[in-house]
C-alpha cells in the first residue's frame, strides 16, 4: 500500500533473528556449524579456550577449504585470565623471497571494480606465481604450544576424522558449491574432490566429503607439529608445484616461516581498550574510525538514524581514505600507523567531518581506493614521528575464495578471537598433498612505489579486523567477521553497538548496517525508508540491499560478551547463513 503522507510505497521486510547463547561454562562461535562443533567438544573434554580456537580453526580447513584452507593465512587474539594479558598472534602470509615488483607485467588500468590494475594472464591472483607462504599450520600450532592445555593430537583430532572419514555437506555448503562450480570443473583435483558426480553433493542424500590425502596431513602435523608442512616430503610436493610452473617460492622460504606472537596493538575508546592484531589487516581502519566516531555524542543522535548514520559514514569515508593512501606492510615500506591511530589526528580528522551534508561523496568520480591511490585526504605524518613516505597505498583486494571468523572462551575467562582464509587451489594443487595452493599474491599492488606494492618477504595486505574490547585489562567482548573490504566498518558499528547504544551481542551483529568502502553507501534495506532517503538527501550515493540466507551484501559477525556481574558468556552471530553460537 501507498503511504499518502509520505509518498512512500511500503513493502514487508525481512527481519530475521537468532537466539543469544547465554552459558556459564564456555561458548564457541563459528561460520560452520561443524566447526564450532568440535571446538564445543573440545571445551566439554577439559580443554581450554585456546584449544577449543585450535580445534575450530583445523576443523575450517577441512570443511571449508574455498574460506580458510590449510594453506591459509590468518591473525588471531588471544587473552589469558589467569595472566591478565592478551597477545595477538600474527599468521598472515608473505610473499616468496624472490618476489620483485616487476614480476608481473601490467597491462591496464581499471578504474572500478576490486582491481585497479590488470596483470597479463591474471598471475598474481592465479596460477603458480601467484603463490605466498601459508601461515595456517604454524599460526595454528603456535598458539596450541603456548597457551593450550590438551595434547595437540586430541585437540586435532574432529578435523582428522572429517578428512578421513568424511563430512556430510550441509545445505548451505551444498548451495556454496553450486555457486563455483565452473571454478572447481576448470581444477580437475577439485572437480574430484567436491563434485565426484559433476553435481554438487547433498548430505540429505547421505552424500559425503571424504579427503583422505588431507586427513593424512592433518594426522602428521599433529605429531610433529608445523614442520610436517613446511619441511620435508610436504613442501618439497609445494615447491616442486610452484616452480614447475614458474613461481618463484623456495623451500628456503617455507622452512624458515614462522608465526610470531605479538604485543596487539590498541587505542582508548571512552576508558575502555579495543586491540587487535599489530598486521597490515582491517584492524587499524577500525581502531582509526572508532578514534574519529569518539570526538560525536552517537548516542544522542540515536542508533541508525539519519544524523547517526550520516556521521558514521562521512567519518568512515576518512579512514578509508587513509587506508588507500597509506597503508601497507610497515616491516618493509615506511607507514605512519603511530599518526593514524594518535587522538590528536583523530581530532583534527573529526572537525573535518561535515555534519550537513556528505562531502567526501560529492567529490568522488570514480572508486575510492583508486581517488586516493595518489591523493591524501589527510597527513597524519605530522603526527608520526617516522620518517616521510614517498607514493601510495593500495586497498586490499578482495582475496580469492572467502573468509571465516571463530570466537571460543571459557569458564575461566580465556578468550580466543581469530580471523583465517585460504585459498582455493588458485596456485595449484600438489597431487596427493591434500593441499590447495593460495593465490595471495593478488593482494599486493603489482606496480613500484606503494608500501603495498610486490616485494620480497612482505606480508600482503588484508581486509582482517577481529577485535577484542577490554575494561580494566579484562576482556568484554570480542567480534571478527568474514566478507572482504566490508569487514572493517561492520566491526566499527558492532563495537559502536554494544558500547554507545548498550546493545547485547546478538542484537549487535543483527542489527542493519552500512558500508561506506565504496564510491556507493550500501545501506541494508531493513532500514526504514524515510532514513534511506535522509542520507540520500545529505548527498549520499545510496545503494538500498537485501540480505539474505545465499547472498551476503556485508560481512557475517560473531561474537562474545562476557557479563562478570552475572558470570554469563553470550554468543552471538550474523542472522544469516549458516553460522552458529554453542554454550555449555
Amino acid at each position: 500500500m501507498v503511504d499518502g503522507s509520505s509518498g512512500y510505497v511500503l513493502s514487508s521486510r525481512l527481519r530475521p533473528m537468532k537466539d543469544e547463547v547465554v552459558a556459564k561454562q564456555g561458548v564457541v562461535t563459528a561460520n560452520h556449524p561443524q566447526a564450532a562443533e568440535a571446538g564445543m567438544k573440545i571445551l566439554r573434554e577439559g580443554g581450554n579456550a585456546v584449544d577449543a580456537g585450535v580445534a575450530t580453526g583445523f576443523v575450517n580447513t577441512v570443511v571449508a577449504p574455498s574460506s580458510a584452507g590449510i594453506a591459509g593465512q590468518g591473525i588471531m587474539l588471544v587473552h589469558l585470565a589467569s595472566e591478565g594479558k592478551t597477545v595477538a598472534i600474527d599468521f598472515n602470509a608473505r610473499s616468496p623471497r624472490a618476489a620483485t615488483p616487476d614480476m608481473y607485467k601490467v597491462v591496464g588500468v581499471a578504474k572500478t571494480g576490486i582491481n585497479i590494475f590488470t596483470v597479463e594472464n591474471d598471475e598474481i591472483r592465479m596460477g603458480p606465481k601467484s603463490v605466498c607462504v601459508p601461515g595456517t599450520p604454524s599460526g595454528l600450532c603456535l598458539a596450541h604450544e603456548l597457551y593450550g592445555s590438551l595434547p595437540l593430537e586430541k585437540v586435532m583430532g574432529p578435523a582428522m576424522t572429517l578428512a578421513s572419514e568424511g563430512f556430510r555437506v550441509r545445505p548451505y555448503m551444498t548451495a556454496r558449491i553450486g555457486a563455483m562450480m565452473a571454478r572447481i570443473r576448470s581444477r580437475p583435483l577439485l572437480a574430484k574432490m567436491w563434485i565426484p558426480d559433476d553435481r554438487p553433493p547433498v548430505g540429505a542424500a547421505g552424500e559425503r566429503i571424504v579427503q583422505r590425502d588431507l586427513g593424512r596431513l592433518l594426522k602428521r602435523i599433529s605429531r610433529e607439529g608445523p614442520d610436517a608442512f613446511y619441511k620435508g616430503d610436504v613442501a618439497d610436493a609445494i615447491v616442486e608445484e610452484v616452480q614447475g610452473g614458474g613461481g618463484v617460492l623456495t623451500k628456503e622460504d617455507l622452512e624458515s616461516y614462522e608465526a610470531r606472537a605479538l604485543e596487539p596493538l590498541g587505542i582508548d575508546y571512552k576508558g575502555r581498550s579495543i586491540v587487535t592484531v599489530p598486521a597490515p589487516i582491517g584492524g587499524q581502519t577500525t581502531l582509526e574510525m572508532l578514534n574519529i566516531l569518539e570526538n560525536f555524542d552517537l548516542k544522542a543522535m540515536g542508533h541508525n538514524t539519519v544524523e547517526h548514520l550520516h556521521a558514521f559514514v562521512e567519518c568512515a569515508r576518512h579512514a578509508f581514505a587513509d587506508r588507500y593512501r597509506f597503508l601497507g606492510d610497515w616491516e618493509v615500506a615506511p607507514v605512519p600507523l603511530k599518526g593514524l591511530l594518535s587522538e590528536e589526528y583523530a581530532k583534527e580528522v573529526a572537525a573535518q567531518v561535515d555534519l550537513g551534508r556528505a562531502a567526501l561523496e560529492s567529490e568522488l568520480d570514480e572508486e575510492p581506493w583508486a581517488y586516493y591511490l595518489e591523493k591524501a585526504l589527510h597527513d597524519p605524518w605530522r603526527f608520526d614521528p617516522g620518517p616521510g613516505l614517498s607514493g601510495a597505498s593500495h586497498a586490499a583486494r578482495s582475496h580469492g575464495g572467502g573468509t571465516t571468523h571463530f570466537n571460543a572462551v571459557d569458564g575461566e575467562g580465556n578468550m580466543v578471537c581469530c580471523t583465517h582464509f585460504g585459498g582455493f587451489g588458485e596456485g595449484g594443487i600438489p597431487p596427493g598433498s591434500g593441499i590447495y595452493l593460495n593465490g595471495f599474491m593478488g593482494q599486493l599492488i603489482p606496480v613500484v612505489g606503494h608500501p603495498n606494492s610486490v616485494d620480497g618477504w612482505k606480508h600482503p595486505m588484508t581486509n582482517d579486523s577481529p577485535i577484542m574490547v577490554l575494561d580494566g585489562g579484562r576482556p568484554a567482548f570480542c567480534v571478527g567477521a568474514p566478507g572482504g573490504r566490508r569487514i572493517i566498518s561492520r566491526i566499527a558499528q558492532i563495537a559502536v553497538n554494544v558500547l554507545e547504544f548498550g546493545m547485547g551481542i546478538q542484537e549487535a551483529c543483527a542489527a542493519p548496517t552500512v558500508d561506506a568502502s565504496t564510491m556507493t553507501t550500501v545501506v541494508d534495506s531493513r532500514i526504514p525508508e524515510d532514513v534511506i532517503e535522509g542520507l540520500r538527501a545529505m548527498g549520499h550515493r545510496v545503494q538500498a540491499v537485501e540480505e539474505s540466507f545465499m547472498v551476503g551484501h556485508f560481512s557475517r559477525p560473531s561474537g562474545v560478551l562476557i557479563d562478570r556481574d552475572k558470570g554469563l558468556l553470550h554468543g552471538g552471530v550474523d542472522v544469516f547463513g549458516s553460522a552458529v553460537a554453542l554454550g555449555h
